[in-house]
């Protein structure tokens, strides 16, 4: 368990409270650049080791690698203390790694020698051809992750770190506005949880199926949804899952030629990749909160890919989510990793939607909402749940008055359809010349439903959850029994306002 201490705690120098249960520990964790200024040392019996991770520093935060060795008992993290390359003799591991051409393939091996003796391994083939050995058997340009059996337990005990710090770390959003209905939504997610199966075998493990025997290659980020479900209901094993989805991404789901995912289809990749189909701030979150520097450049790769591989869509193909996620991804990414060519990426995103703006509608036009009778459909699930905040992101690094003030437009005109009265939350509409909708369509127990909710400011989203039509509309979703469970829980459970 690691205890963070408040902040006032640093005039006291003490950074972190660690009970020790005879085992290492390693994990990431984000410190104020101040505390590493005057390096680090470990109060108690035990030996303490620590790095910067190869990410930027957000305002006074920096990431680090933290690892700890030692016996049963509680130690405490010291600001004032050696430096992450100083006393190595009294290092808390020593890191082995190797890179050799194999006849299978390329395979790297790491090894964490610590210094009571215990040894972590992870070894990754990259696999040079198909092999044979039926459905299951790593496809050409697919790899093997096999890691030892205690190795994803060092980084657990963020299972049970105070929330405070992962707020300010930006994982988890600021409290308030969920109220008891996201709360009871916490909870029904976490008894949904055992209800995730994964597909079998090696190849299928941290991937989940869905109804028609679609393998999900898990749409909406199935990391990141997991990953908030084990630091935010501090469940071990949904931790474990995220873990395993992070590195079938990686080893199983990326195309080599465009670095993009490929989408859900009958098989890991059968579909076509496309930047509307990619999202990575699932592996950035695992990357950091393990210190695992693999896992750094595999979200940094799909950021590049991202930015490589914009959107071609035109007509009924030119998609919101082709803009908006990448947009929301790189947005991400651009916090822990400033990389120009990243950030230019983001910037046209942000200003292909901003050239879509209809005034009169008070909306972002794309093709796919024309309908056959000429008039608009909105597809507000998504414009709520993924473009506003998405654009939000966006300004918050590229402030910008003109796009603010479309986006402000917007952010009211959507508030007053899905906070409108009635049974469900409405999730399409059409629109009429002046922008007014009509004709909606409401929904009831559906990840839509919960998903279209996203783009509410906070004092508005207690207002609306506080009505018993919506807290109905929310409640219980996804159903365990719903046959594309692992994508509706998805969907929910990387929600801002269902942590708030």
């Amino acid at each position: 368990m690691v205890d963070v201490l408040c902040s006032a705690a640093c005039s006291l120098a003490v950074l972190l409270t660690v009970p020790l249960d005879g085992q290492p520990v390693r994990f990431g964790v984000p410190l104020p650049t101040a505390a590493l200024a005057r390096g680090l040392r470990l109060d108690g019996r035990g030996a303490l080791q620590w790095r910067r991770l190869p990410v930027a520093v957000d305002g006074d935060l920096a990431w680090v690698e933290l690892a700890i060795v030692g016996p049963r008992g509680m130690v405490r993290v010291l600001a004032g203390g050696s430096g992450p390359d100083d006393d190595r003799d009294g290092a808390a591991f020593a890191y082995e790694r190797t890179v050799a051409a194999t006849p299978a393939g390329q395979e790297l091996r790491e090894r964490w020698l610590w210094r009571d003796g215990v040894v972590d391994e992870r070894r990754r083939l990259q696999h040079r051809g198909e092999l044979t050995g039926g459905a299951d058997a790593p496809r050409a340009g697919e790899a093997t992750t096999v890691v030892s059996a205690q190795f994803d337990e060092r980084a657990l005990a963020w299972c049970r770190l105070p929330t405070a710090r992962l707020v300010d770390a930006g994982l988890l959003p600021p409290p308030g506005g969920g109220g008891d209905a996201a709360r009871a939504l916490r909870r029904h997610l976490a008894s949904t949880l055992p209800s995730l199966r994964e597909l079998p075998g090696p190849r299928g493990a941290g991937d989940y199926g869905r109804s028609g025997g679609v393998v999900t290659n898990l749409e909406f980020d199935t990391t990141f949804a997991l990953l908030r479900c084990g630091i935010g209901l501090r469940d071990e094993s949904a931790l474990r899952k995220a873990l395993r989805s992070g590195r079938h991404l990686v080893d199983c789901d990326l195309d080599g030629a465009s670095g993009l995912p490929y989408p859900h289809g009958l098989d890991h990749r059968s579909g076509t990749p496309e930047p509307g189909h990619a999202w990575l701030q699932g592996v950035l979150w695992l990357a950091l909160l393990t210190a695992d520097d693999e896992l750094v450049a595999a979200a940094q790769g799909l950021g590049l890919a991202l930015a490589l591989h914009p959107p071609r869509g035109a007509g009924a193909t030119d998609r919101m989510r082709d803009l908006a996620w990448p947009l929301l991804e790189l947005e991400a990414l651009l916090r822990w990793w400033p990389d120009v060519r990243c950030a230019q990426a983001a910037d046209r995103c942000a200003a292909a939607i901003a050239g879509r703006w209809d005034a009169g509608r008070r909306r972002f036009h794309f093709g796919e909402d024309a309908t056959a009778d000429g008039g608009v459909l909105e597809r507000g699930w998504l414009a709520s749940g993924l473009l506003l905040p998405a654009l939000r992101a966006h300004l918050r690094r590229r402030p910008a008055a003109t796009l603010a003030s479309c986006v402000d437009a917007m952010e009211r005109r959507i508030q007053a359809v899905v906070a409108s009265r009635g049974d469900g939350v409405p999730t399409h509409w059409r629109l009429d010349q002046a922008g007014a909708a009509y004709a909606l369509h409401r929904e009831s127990a559906t990840a839509g439903a919960c998903f279209a909710l996203e783009g509410l400011p906070r004092r508005e989203l207690g207002e609306v959850l506080a009505r018993s039509a919506v807290r109905r509309a929310t409640a219980n979703v996804p159903s365990p029994d719903d046959p594309d469970l692992p994508t509706a829980f998805t969907l929910v459970a990387r929600c801002d306002w269902v942590w708030r």
